[in-house]
């Protein structure tokens, strides 16, 4: 008797229990799902930027060319980003491949910014934002690989200006064979002809162009520069008074009044350079027989001159440009330590004397 009177009881807990599992009322509450944390790195952003980030190497067929869906989606992302709205920032980029990171730049005094980084390498690229900036330009690396140190020295130059955006392309211009269908032509993938679909300076398809263009609209003060590097041939780098260090452009070879922002940083950047005796800046914007590299294809420009199909048309109208296209000699590219006085600093240098004047 006293095991069945055991048993009984024993019976009775476990329905009690079942009947807890209910859903009755002292079932508690678990609440909302916790909202998903953003991934904080304490890094040298020049060193990750150089060393970490992955990028997709020369005739790889590495890149993915974004959908249109996609494109779309990455703008939406950025402007959220702009907004700092970075919960929704962080679901939707984590639904076209790419994460939001917090990153502390130990580089510059443990700067915040924030980034988004492609959790796959497909060539979508790097972008960052500093809330803190007191600007609204943006620093632009198109050509990280072929046009070697780029992608460093624009973390230079964002620290040194003190720009809010960065963008830094995560693909070699040469990847992939297939072809841009924007207007102009190039050798330097090989034999002469349109460039690839992979050259983030010549296409409408990019998060890169789609970064740049969001950047560019959301504020009338915004200033776009974008570096480049050019060859010995245009742009040799002998150390000696003959250099070619800088070559600017607004996006055309029309000659510009002196008062034109691209006018002005040449200026600023002789200024700069003529006590070092290591070579001269030009312009294309300024009357020369040498105007060679001005940047007339590249579609971001061609989008910030007011070209409304910057894939296949030409921009016309230059006045009050806010677009700077700078290709640089490998001198000002790197920084050699001690001793060496044509640096990514020079540059920086002209470009906050440039903004001071405005």
């Amino acid at each position: 008797m006293r095991a069945r009177r055991i048993y009984l009881a024993v019976f009775s807990m476990l329905l009690a229990g079942i009947a807890g599992c209910g859903g009755g009322s002292n079932t508690a509450d678990p609440g909302p799902d916790p909202e998903p944390v953003i991934e904080s790195r304490t890094v040298d952003l020049l060193d990750y930027v150089g060393d970490s980030i992955r990028y997709v190497q020369t005739f790889s067929e590495g890149y993915f060319v974004p959908t249109v869906s996609e494109a779309d989606q990455f703008s939406s992302v950025v402007v959220s980003l702009m907004n700092q709205d970075l919960q929704n920032a962080l679901f939707a980029a984590g639904n076209i491949g790419l994460r939001l990171l917090r990153i502390i730049d130990t580089g510059a005094g443990n700067n915040e910014l924030y980034c988004l980084e492609e959790v796959a390498l497909r060539g979508q690229g790097f972008y960052c934002v500093d809330f803190d900036s007191s600007s609204t330009h943006h620093i632009s690396a198109p050509h990280p690989l072929f046009d070697s140190r780029t992608n460093t020295e624009s973390v230079t130059v964002m620290r040194g200006t003190g720009a809010r955006f960065l963008s830094v392309s995560t693909t070699h211009r040469c990847s992939n064979g297939a072809t841009s269908s924007c207007s102009g032509t190039t050798s330097v993938c090989g034999e002469t002809g349109a460039y690839k679909v992979s050259d983030a300076a010549h296409s409408v398809d990019s998060f890169f162009y789609h970064f740049g263009k969001t950047v560019h609209d959301r504020s009338a003060s915004t200033h776009t520069i974008q570096l480049h590097g050019c060859g010995s041939s245009a742009c040799p780098s002998n150390n000696d008074n003959a250099d070619i260090v800088a070559r600017l452009s607004a996006g055309t070879t029309d000659d510009l009044p002196a008062t034109e922002l691209v006018n002005v940083l040449n200026a600023e950047l002789n200024e700069e350079l003529s006590p070092l005796q290591q070579g001269s800046s030009v312009s294309c914007s300024e009357p020369s027989e040498d105007k060679r590299l001005c940047g007339t294809t590249n579609t971001l420009g061609r989008y910030i001159n007011g070209q409304a199909d910057p894939c296949e048309n030409s921009a016309s109208v230059f006045a009050d440009s806010r677009w700077l296209h700078i290709e640089q000699n490998a001198n000002i590219r790197r920084d050699d330590g001690a001793g060496d006085s044509v640096t990514p600093n020079t540059l920086v240098n002209a470009i906050n004397d440039l903004f001071e004047s405005l």
